[in-house]
């Protein structure tokens, strides 16, 4: 299992404030660039009290049937008393993903990764996917992710199954402690120098296919061949229904597409239709949107 709740990531040297709502259904961040001690506030439109604009920004956007459309609306105010911003900020939009009623389901899937960016001006992007790109251009290393798309990342749902954000793990990268909105609670806080800068922090939090026993397939015959998910961080089983993709390179699937138990344990039947004894066959194991969470390989006797 992944811890799952919301983790403060700190000391990332974001430039910027956020005050993030994370709720079972919906989630999302409100961005505010901070000033500098004696610095005018940069090309604001007007002042508001914190009071009056949390009062707002407590009650979620969710125009557009809830698509992911970002939320600018009072973007260019000046916040004198941001908690958090000694010398007041400049309040930039916010951006969120519902989990219901919303256009754009089909990303939401079985192993997703969810980034709320920001732009090189500080504002908030819209939500996508990560994996749902993975799977046609396989962008795993995340600091890659991040120089194609020219931006900067903020909250990131960590979603192995999909459901309730109470089963995902929700991280924030800042600089230093987030403003709380509607009862959100922090379920730990990690300083940015102790995660592995390797890019791919993402993957102990999902799972992998493996097989169960070892399986020999005869020469123009057929076996079936049992597999099991198993998460990645600790390798203990992950017990959940789950349709999976296949695809080999040699010999024949009679189906293409594998549906776990609810244990997480499904099974597969492969031909060795014109092989040899001594040819091998590699099965790749796939989702919807990412490629290759696990491969099998058998040995055609």
């Amino acid at each position: 299992m992944i811890e799952t709740g919301l983790h403060v990531i700190y000391n990332t040297t974001a430039r910027l404030h956020y005050a993030v709502d994370v709720q079972d259904t919906y989630a999302g961040i409100c961005v505010f660039e901070p000033c500098q001690e004696g610095q005018v506030a940069p090309n604001y439109i007007g002042e508001i009290a914190w009071q009056d604009l949390k009062e707002a920004i407590e009650e979620p956007q969710d125009s557009f049937n809830k698509a992911g459309f970002v939320d600018l609306e009072g973007n260019g105010v000046f916040v004198p008393d941001l908690p958090g911003c000694p010398h007041g900020a400049v309040y930039k939009g916010r951006s969120y993903i519902f989990l219901d009623g919303m256009v754009g389901h089909d990303e939401l899937t079985d192993y997703a990764l969810i980034d709320i960016m920001t732009d090189n001006n500080g504002f908030p992007l819209p939500w996508r996917n990560r994996f749902a790109q993975s799977a046609r251009e396989k962008v795993d290393y995340s600091f890659r992710h991040r120089a194609r798309t020219q931006a900067s990342n903020a909250l990131v749902i960590f979603m192995p199954i999909a459901g309730p954000l109470s089963g995902a793990r929700v991280e924030l990268l800042c600089d230093q402690d987030p403003i709380l909105l509607n009862g959100t609670p922090v379920a730990s806080r990690i300083d940015d120098a102790s995660i592995p800068n390797d890019g791919v922090w993402f993957k102990q939090f999902y799972f992998h296919a493996v097989g169960t026993e070892v399986v020999r397939v005869p020469a123009g015959g057929r076996a079936d061949v049992p597999i099991t998910l198993k998460w990645n961080g600790d390798g203990a089983p992950c017990p959940h229904a789950l349709t999976l993709k296949l695809d080999s390179d040699a010999g024949y699937l009679p189906k293409r597409r594998l549906v776990t138990g609810e244990d997480g344990v499904g099974r597969f039947a492969i031909e060795a239709l014109g092989l040899s004894p001594g040819d091998r066959i590699a099965v790749k194991i796939n989702t919807e949107h990412y490629t290759a969470i696990g491969k099998i390989l058998l040995e055609v006797v």
